[in-house]
């Protein structure tokens, strides 16, 4: 007998056999069960969505950008006006393990997701990222920490393999193990988790949430993450720092805008629809987002848009065929019903001033909102008919696109007595503006606009023409006429609007309505400094002037000694309507002497320009200065001019004349800028010579500032009599003889923080549309006889 035997009962010498490993002890059989079970339910869930067989043709392909900050050295344009890089390659190939996208409502983010989601399941597993998870935030408990989160997607994964159980009825699985299993896959970072619904997290769970798996703890270990939210904020928890931090936290990506050929080749006919083309002009989103595109085509598939005038229209008959296709057996009173319930509710949340648009901090609204109707919602759930419409977390519901909460609240609008009153409350609010767009298409055109335009909500009035049916001839000429010097690029809806003739105005509309209306538009409380050109170009054609060769004459003394104008021009001097304090600071003017200086580089003595005295102002005009003139004016470009003290930008030509007028001043002529720039010496720069590439003398996009400077900071780059900023900062306006006569640009100086040290010399000129409003381009004004220089013929006599 060997040693061995004897001591084992049953040993006989042969090898001990092995306890059989249970399958859900292998991660190798939990993946490959996982991925054939997961790739079932997504693809049945798509199935729903897009119709069975019909991917091709539901789906916009959505192209992905990278939006990250550039690391490399780019020129101060390519920051401005970034080209952000198209993601060609797979997302597991960018080298990063977070990445997050950032999509607005409606824009198809959740449907990418779950695409996605299949395309991994259906090709062979990654060598690394095998096991792919896809999870709604919206599923947490309260308070989401980063635990609660691994227990909910645990329990997602479990749930998934264990369906093999219903394939094999002979498998037994204990969860205890697969439970093991399934944190083994995490910790051994195999997972690729894609996130969706991060917005809908309460802000302060949120806020914990990031900073313990994004910023503070490498919760997620080397597991992949693809979070993909709609753009959000952590409310009075942000800072600074979380903000900064945040940024380069993960991969930043965004969906491209889907253009014009895209949404054409997916619209099919529908694409040819005049009024959706009219209506898309003035409202873009109908034509870029993928909801709202797919709402257009179910429509034209089921031959009801067709004869669809306005958004009210094209809307209301979508909601009903949705509605009608959840539920066959309703009648149209129990739609109408439905309609007007949730109508009534969404017009008490934008009474309430919680507009989903401008929503970026909470997540919705709680579903306590819709206690009591049952119509929208049963047991804590909403009710399956309005799937398409709305959308819904455990405690949170909100609208599948902003627009749907605006139209809802503009058709319940339109049924109450009070909707004249509702829209002169609010015409003022930006908050409300696509709501009354909305509105325009179902209530009396010209009683609408009648109380838009005497409120000052002339842009609003403008942007809701194509929603409204005919307006009378007066009241459309008219409003065109208030919108006619827009920008071109920031306003292309309007570019039309030039060809009205104000004669044509005056003609159509009667003279006393027309005479208090101007008047309204002229005082503070109603004020909107963008459209002031045309007001006061109607007011002097009613007297018999053209406003536009008084300004080619340099001929102001007119528009002083109107009666409609006096109250404007005193403003200025009235401590009760204007801080003084602002005019004496950035309103100061510095004396320019009459003499001889070098105009360009004509340097022979008898080539220089003789100018009679005259003041100009020692800075650019600034943010603080303009809000005097206009309580109404919002900072065009904030992220590039934000300060008080910081020159204003964005004011184009038309409104920069009429700035100048309320000060009781005009724009400089060019040789009135060069002379206050350069002095008599025929010096290149303000300063003298260049100084080579020396800060503090100039913000140019050589020194990379990338934003304007507080007009008071660049001392050394003085003018001869003392002026700030001659050079770079922001171009400034100048005035011509008979420039409308001859051309259909106007002339700037001095180049801007967005051009060369080379485009500042005092000698360059740049050339602008007079209706552009650019980021770059600012002013500043003078106080001069009518005419500063002194024709040759006429120096003897001085």
């Amino acid at each position: 007998m060997s040693e061995g035997q004897g001591l084992v009962p049953g040993f006989d010498g042969e090898e001990l056999p092995l306890v059989p490993e249970r399958p859900e002890e292998s991660i190798e059989w939990v993946v490959e069960v996982y991925r054939k079970q997961k790739l079932k339910k997504v693809s049945h869930c798509l199935d729903e969505i897009l119709g069975k067989g019909k991917r091709s043709k539901s789906l916009i392909p959505l192209v992905l950008l990278d939006v990250n900050p550039i690391m490399h050295r780019q020129s101060l344009l390519e920051q401005v006006f970034p080209a952000p890089r198209i993601i060609n390659e797979d997302l597991l190939e960018v080298n990063r393990l977070k990445i997050m996208l950032d999509a607005g409502s409606g824009m198809g983010k959740t449907i990418f997701l779950k695409r996605y989601l299949e395309t991994l399941l259906q090709e062979p597993a990654h060598p690394v990222y095998c096991l792919p998870v896809y999870f709604h935030f919206g599923d947490l408990p309260e308070s989401g920490r980063f635990d609660l989160f691994r227990y909910a997607v645990n329990r997602e994964i479990m749930d998934v393999v264990l369906l093999e159980q219903e394939d094999n009825p002979d498998l037994i699985l204990d969860e205890g193990l697969l439970e093991n299993t399934v944190n083994a896959i995490f910790n051994y970072g195999k997972c690729q988790f894609l996130l969706d619904g991060f917005d809908q997290l309460h802000p302060q769970d949120r806020f914990q949430f990031f900073m313990e798996s994004f910023l503070e703890d490498n919760a997620f270990r080397s597991n992949f993450v693809l979070l993909a939210s709609r753009g959000f904020n952590f409310g009075s928890l942000s800072t600074d720092a979380v903000v900064k931090r945040g940024e380069g936290a993960a991969f930043q990506m965004a969906f491209q805008k889907i253009d014009s050929r895209q949404s054409s080749a997916y619209l099919g006919s529908a694409s040819k629809n005049k009024k959706i083309k009219d209506l898309a002009l003035f409202t873009p989103e109908l034509l870029e987002v993928p909801l709202l595109l797919r709402m257009i085509r179910e429509l034209s598939e089921n031959e009801l848009l067709e004869g669809l005038k306005n958004r009210l229209e094209i809307y209301s008959t979508w909601f009903r065929f949705k509605m009608k296709l959840a539920n066959p057996s309703a009648d149209e009173s129990w739609v109408e019903s439905c309609l007007d319930q949730l109508g009534e509710i969404s017009c008490q949340l934008m009474t309430e001033g919680r507009q989903q648009r401008f929503l970026d901090v909470e997540p919705g609204y709680e579903k306590s909102t819709l206690e009591g109707k049952e119509i929208l919602l049963r047991e804590g759930n909403i009710v399956p008919w309005w799937k398409d419409i709305l959308q819904e977390t455990k405690r949170y519901w909100e609208y599948r696109h902003p627009s749907f909460q605006e139209f809802l609240a503009a058709r319940y609008i339109q049924k109450d007595d009070r909707w004249v009153e509702i829209v002169r409350e609010n015409c003022a609010n930006e908050r409300w503006h696509e709501a009354i767009k909305i509105l325009a298409g179902g209530v009396p055109g010209k009683e609408l606009f009648d109380i838009l335009i005497a409120e000052g909500a002339v842009m609003l009035a403008g942007n809701s023409l194509a929603e409204a049916g005919d307006l009378p001839r007066e009241q459309d000429l008219l409003i065109r006429q208030l919108l006619k010097y827009q920008c071109k690029e920031t306003f292309p809806q309007f570019a039309q609007c030039r060809q009205v003739r104000v004669e044509h105005v005056i003609q159509y509309n009667e003279p006393v309505y027309l005479q208090d209306l101007l008047l309204r538009l002229m005082k503070r409380k109603h004020r909107d400094s963008r459209i002031l050109f045309s007001v006061i170009e109607l007011i002097l054609a009613r007297h018999g002037m053209n406003f536009h060769q008084l300004l080619d004459t340099f001929d102001l003394e007119p528009l002083k000694n109107l009666e409609e104008l006096k109250e404007f021009f005193a403003e200025v001097t009235d401590r009760e309507q204007v801080n003084k304090a602002v005019l004496k600071k950035f309103g100061e003017m510095v004396t320019i002497p009459e003499g001889k200086f070098i105009y360009q580089e004509e340097m022979d003595e008898e080539d220089k320009v003789l100018l009679k005295e005259f003041s100009i102002m020692k800075f650019p005009v600034t943010n603080a200065l303009y809000q005097q003139f206009d309580p109404q004016h919002k900072n065009r470009f904030p992220q590039y001019s934000f300060d008080n003290d910081q020159p204003v930008i964005g004011i184009n030509y038309y409104e920069a004349i009429i700035f100048a007028l309320w000060m009781g001043l005009r724009l400089p002529t060019e040789q009135e800028w060069e002379k206050a720039a350069r002095g008599t010496d025929g010096r290149v720069y303000p300063w003298g010579e260049a100084m080579g590439y020396e800060k503090g003398f100039a913000n140019t996009c050589d020194f990379m500032t990338c934003k304007t400077n507080p007009v008071m900071d660049l001392e050394q780059g003085m003018s001869p009599y003392g002026c700030f900023d001659m050079a770079g900062n922001v171009w400034e306006w100048c005035m011509q003889k008979n420039a409308s006569k001859h051309t259909t640009q106007r002339i700037v100086r001095g180049g801007s923080w967005m051009n060369y040290l080379v485009h500042a010399k005092c000698v360059f000129r740049n050339s602008f549309d007079p209706s552009e409003r650019h980021l770059a381009v600012g002013l500043r004004c003078v106080e001069a006889p009518r005419f500063t220089e002194v024709e040759s013929d006429d120096m003897d006599d001085l």
